[in-house]
């Protein structure tokens, strides 16, 4: 069952980005009451009408029930209610009242209505403002009808300025109608406008996001990057830095991309490009019993091929190996303030920090034993995880915030813990399998990430007795995907209506004649922009039947309708934080983007961790509930997370209540 705090958290963001544009019709009614005598009180975005001139009871409750549709989800119908009251009224705000319908229509996705409701304003009444609006209304519904080049002729270039609440809506909507025709660029330009008309940490924080997945999904070419060196600098440092990403870069380029833009917003993406969610994937052993009914989704054991052999702690205090400076210095930033939320060590509860980026870990290491900690927590790069694995025998325990490569034997007291994402794979697997989805095709990236995703979702579904069918790949321009979705599907088109039909009837129900039929779900690896192309791919080659499982990278808050039916098993922080987790949700996510609040859960699942820690009470077999997971000690010392898995539906994410599985 879904949290309610997550559903109204996530349907509040949605609604006020669909409808903010109501907010902006304060000024133009303001206007509109200095000439005709009404004047508009808004309460809480709701719609009460006061008039001067007293009006009728019965337009004052028709008013009153559009607002009360609105609120209860009801667009379509406020739209209806809106456009039977605008008849009856004064002219200016007749149009007032039909400008509202289209709205309305708008965020029903009845873009036909609106256009219809819009075709019965005339010119004549009409303002500079209220024309400004007409026209941001006739761009949203060109776009809702595939028509971004219209919705750009409609709309003005560059900045628009004016009221603050129809400019940034005309700089979202060109920005989104940009994007659409392929101008990454351009569609950057427009977005980064757009937060000089917003306030408010949330709605910034959305806007940045918008730029991100948008740059994420389109093409960012030589001829791309040439555009954007004429660009402001803003703009110009979003498109590098998500080219930087594209192409995999190393520490050093980020470093120098910061330097390059000092305070950019984007610094707080360098934060999730180094997320520590690089495990290697060894093989799974078997496990007799698998979750019973209603408990989260847990992962077997993962050994490296040696048992783990604890050490004691010495007393002392804890020790924090994290970045605290550099490129990568807001990772480091949120692991700490999460592990000092929920730190109860010994003493007086401080940790002392050592800046894993000024220096070699081995040797902060050795410091820190030297001052007196009595366990380490950290690194948290893989590389240096690592190295101090490597480094010979550790005096005092270690809980590291990555995996040592499959196959590495740990050092004693060498504990491991991270964000990866083949626990995700291994959940998702499981949550398929448990609702008798046996046969898999999967589709990842063409990258080490992608192969160690797939290795570990195959794994722990051949285990289980399913079976990967076959898998693709995907990589390049997201205008290249839909050839490996195509073989993937071994898709053949029937164009012809009359023989698809003849087609159908012969294989009969529920087989598809245009593409294969041995497999009973997809899985897919990727983020959220690459998820917004494979997802409607695969609805288009006819996979729109099947469920698709994906990783927790889909999901960043927020969704929409190209993420709709998606299935991924994530923390129980971000999917059940209506009740234990309500604090933590929101301090988690107080002005931190989605991807470094879920470091602060890391961070807070760490102090967890290092407090048992502390007791010499962490030993394999060992399980306890976390904010990422219910975290499970395998016979190496890795700890792992058992999940919760939930369906995209409109947006939100709805948990779904845990399968009957067998081994």
């Amino acid at each position: 069952m879904t949290s309610p705090a997550l559903v109204r958290a996530v349907s509040i963001s949605r609604s006020l980005l669909r409808l903010s544009l109501f907010g902006g019709l304060l000024l133009s009614l303001a206007a509109c009451a200095a000439t005709t005598g009404i004047v508009h009180r808004f309460a809480g975005g709701g719609g009460a009408v006061a008039s001067t001139s007293a009006a009728p009871p019965a337009r004052g409750a028709t008013l009153a029930e559009a607002e009360a549709a609105l609120t209860r989800g009801d667009a379509l119908g406020a739209a209806n209610i809106y456009r039977q009251a605008a008849p009856t009224a004064a002219p200016a705000l007749a149009a007032d009242y039909r400008m509202r319908a289209a709205e309305a229509a708008n965020a029903g996705r009845d873009p036909a209505r609106a256009d219809l409701i819009l075709d019965q304003i005339p010119a004549a009444p009409l303002d500079a403002h209220q024309q400004a609006r007409y026209r941001l209304l006739r761009a949203q519904t060109a776009l809702a009808r595939n028509d971004p080049t219209r919705a750009l002729r409609l709309l003005p270039a560059g900045n628009p300025g004016g009221e603050a609440a129809l400019a940034e809506q005309q700089l979202l909507t060109r920005g989104r109608a940009l994007s659409r025709t392929g101008d990454a660029v351009g569609a950057t330009q427009a977005l980064v406008l757009r937060e000089h008309y917003l306030s408010g940490n949330s709605a910034i924080a959305e806007n940045r996001e918008l730029i991100w997945s948008g740059l994420g999904g389109t093409t960012l070419d030589a001829a791309a990057l040439g555009r954007a060196a004429a660009a402001s600098a803003v703009t110009r440092g979003w498109v590098e830095l998500a080219a930087l990403a594209r192409r995999s870069a190393s520490l050093q380029d980020y470093d120098l991309w910061r330097k390059r833009y000092p305070g950019h917003p984007g610094e707080e993406r360098l934060a999730s490009l180094y997320l520590p969610t690089q495990a290697e994937v060894a093989s799974p052993q078997p496990q007799a019993n698998l979750p019973p009914l209603g408990t989260p989704t847990t992962n077997i054991p993962i050994t490296t091929g040696a048992g783990f052999n604890a050490i004691a702690t010495r007393g002392g205090r804890a020790a924090l190996l994290l970045p605290q400076s550099g490129p990568i210095f807001a990772l480091g930033e949120s692991v700490r303030a999460g592990f000092a939320a929920l730190s109860t060590l010994s003493g007086d509860g401080t940790a002392r920090i050592y800046d894993t980026a000024t220096g070699g870990v081995d040797a902060l290491y050795q410091q820190a034993v030297a001052d007196g900690a009595g366990y380490i927590i950290g690194p948290i790069r893989k590389e240096d995880a690592m190295l101090l694995a490597q480094s010979g025998r550790l005096p005092t325990p270690v809980l590291a915030l990555n995996y040592l490569d499959a196959g590495r034997a740990p050092p004693p007291g060498f504990y491991q813990f991270g964000l990866a994402p083949e626990d995700e794979a291994r959940a998702a697997a499981e949550d398929a399998f448990g609702r008798g989805l046996n046969r898999a095709l999967a589709m990842t990236p063409n990258t080490d990430w992608g192969n160690r995703v797939l290795l570990a979702f195959e794994q722990r579904l051949t285990e289980l007795g399913g079976r990967v069918v076959e898998s693709g790949r995907y990589g390049g321009e997201p205008q290249n995907w839909s050839d490996p979705i195509r073989r993937l599907l071994r898709y053949a088109p029937i164009d012809d209506k009359k023989k698809a039909a003849e087609a159908r009837a012969r294989v009969g129900p529920g087989v598809d004649p245009q593409r294969r039929n041995d497999f009973d779900f997809v899985f897919i690896a990727g983020r959220a922009s690459q998820a917004r192309v494979l997802n409607p791919l695969f609805r288009y080659y006819h996979a729109d039947r099947l469920p698709i499982y994906a990783t927790s990278a889909v999901f960043e808050g927020d969704g929409d309708s190209d993420l709709s039916g998606i299935r991924f098993c994530d923390a129980p922080w971000v999917l059940d934080n209506g009740g234990a987790w309500a604090t933590l949700h929101e301090e988690a996510l107080r002005s931190r983007s989605f991807d470094s609040a879920r470091l602060y859960a890391l961070g807070n699942d760490a102090a967890l961790l290092a407090s048992r820690i502390a007791q010499n009470a962490l030993q394999p077999g060992d399980s306890l509930p976390g904010a990422t997971g219910l975290l499970k000690v395998d016979a190496s010392g890795a700890v792992h997370r058992g999940l919760l898995c939930a369906q995209m539906t409109r947006g939100l994410p709805f948990v779904l209540s845990a399968p009957g599985l067998s081994p």
